[in-house]
């Protein structure tokens, strides 16, 4: 399958409101910022007696980050250049074109809400809690390298997914658990979360829409997975407060 004819056939995002087209930068300048403040500020990391790569708050902030990114290449631009690609796509994949408010709460509410108080918590000593971002992205890249084998092409999101999610997803789960004698259950519950999570929003935006519920409902529910996310998150990481990776 050609991505490039696959893409040129969908209809653009032409109804979607103006913040829709804008929101994926918005979140790149965030990031730059909060790239900044990571590498060089102390105000993101808990640990300055050690490299912000074994902190598990900067590690958390850096999850933030590379979601921001993600949305960018995924409802931003491209590697080829090409707008508002994943909005196309899933309108090509699905026959239907997914609401706004149903992408919006579930990225957002991922990306600006749900990744920040993650790293929020780890401040705070809830270090194990930097785990949710992680397992988010390394299922996230998954799903991309899985939809490309299954397309056989590229697919919005994929060149970060495999630049950043993954090696950063690995390299967060090494620091927080692969060093210390760390019950691995809860490593395992933190997995099936974020499993959990993106299998509820795939078929959520892909049932719902099929069956034509309003794009207003889709989002509460990507609200409700994403609180419940962070809800997770939070039980982990106060169950094992102040245990450093």
């Amino acid at each position: 399958m050609n991505y490039h004819e696959l893409i040129s056939k969908g209809l653009t995002c032409e109804p979607y409101s103006m913040f829709f087209h804008v929101w994926p930068w918005i979140g790149l300048g965030a990031a730059i910022v909060l790239l900044i403040l990571i590498f060089c500020t102390d105000f993101l990391r808990s640990d300055k007696s050690k490299s912000r790569f074994f902190d598990p708050v900067s590690l958390a902030w850096m999850g933030a980050v590379i979601y921001m990114l993600h949305n960018v290449e995924e409802y931003g631009v491209d590697m080829y250049g090409n707008a508002q690609a994943f909005t196309t796509l899933m309108y090509q994949l699905l026959g239907v074109r997914i609401g706004e408010a149903a992408f919006l709460c579930c990225n957002l509410g991922l990306v600006w809400v749900a990744g920040p108080l993650i790293a929020v918590m780890a401040k705070k000593g809830y270090h194990r809690a930097a785990a949710g971002m992680a397992f988010i992205e390394l299922v996230n890249g998954t799903m991309h390298i899985v939809q490309a084998i299954n397309l056989g092409c590229y697919n919005p999101g994929l060149l970060n997914a495999i630049l950043f999610c993954y090696p950063m997803g690995i390299w967060t789960l090494y620091v927080l658990y692969g060093r210390k004698n760390f019950p691995k259950i809860d490593m395992l519950w933190m997995f099936l979360a974020a499993l959990f999570a993106h299998v509820l929003l795939i078929l959520g935006i892909v049932v719902a829409t099929k069956i034509g519920i309003p794009s207003w409902e889709q989002g509460l529910v990507m609200v409700v997975d994403n609180a419940c996310l962070v809800l997770f998150c939070w039980l982990v990481g106060r169950k094992n407060k102040f245990v450093k990776g």
